[in-house]
């Protein structure tokens, strides 16, 4: 409401997502007042978190159909800060000792933001992996490859066997390049 304080507003209480609208001043900006221009900003440029959850076919075919977490922004970069997956166990043990892969290219497995090495290989309950980018490969994305102006995605090396599905939770923000 026009003419309302911001202290006087209801307050969000879940998770803001990208589209919800933040309220800023940009001080760079005097042309609304010496102290700045007040300005909105979408909270998918401060910090999101995306959940998808994956049925088992969708799981099963990930090594063909990647699972795209963040679209491409022209003239930024995808910056992941986390990936939880919470995998719910339904039958079938997982037998392929594959792995599971989170990137800016899926096309190979040679680089990588992190990844899960024979992923539920042998487990036959609900797990959780929590993963955090410490392990990029030695070819990995810093090495001679730009993340500008790509996206963020999840893919396995070959198909899994295991009856299972997820919930996949990123935290990313979008960061401009300048």
């Amino acid at each position: 409401m026009a003419n309302q304080r911001l202290t006087d507003k209801t307050a969000l209480e879940e998770q803001a997502g990208s589209g919800d609208l933040l309220m800023v001043v940009d001080v760079s900006d005097t042309t609304g007042s010496a102290a700045g221009t007040s300005k909105k900003i979408d909270f998918k440029y401060v910090i999101q978190t995306d959940k998808f959850s994956l049925d088992n076919t969708e799981v099963q075919a990930l090594h063909s159909t990647p699972k795209t977490l963040v679209g491409a922004l022209s003239g930024y970069m995808v910056t992941p800060i986390s990936c939880t997956v919470l995998v719910t166990y339904a039958s079938a043990t997982e037998a392929s000792n594959n792995s599971l892969y989170l990137g800016y290219d899926s096309s190979q497995d040679l680089a990588y933001w992190d990844y899960g090495s024979r992923f539920m290989g042998g487990v036959g309950t609900d797990a959780t992996y929590i993963f955090a980018g410490g392990a990029p490969s030695l070819k990995g994305v810093l090495a001679g490859d730009s993340i500008l102006n790509k996206g963020f995605y999840m893919w396995s090396n070959a198909a899994f066997t295991g009856g299972w599905t997820c919930d996949v939770y990123l935290t990313y923000a979008y960061t401009k390049v300048l």
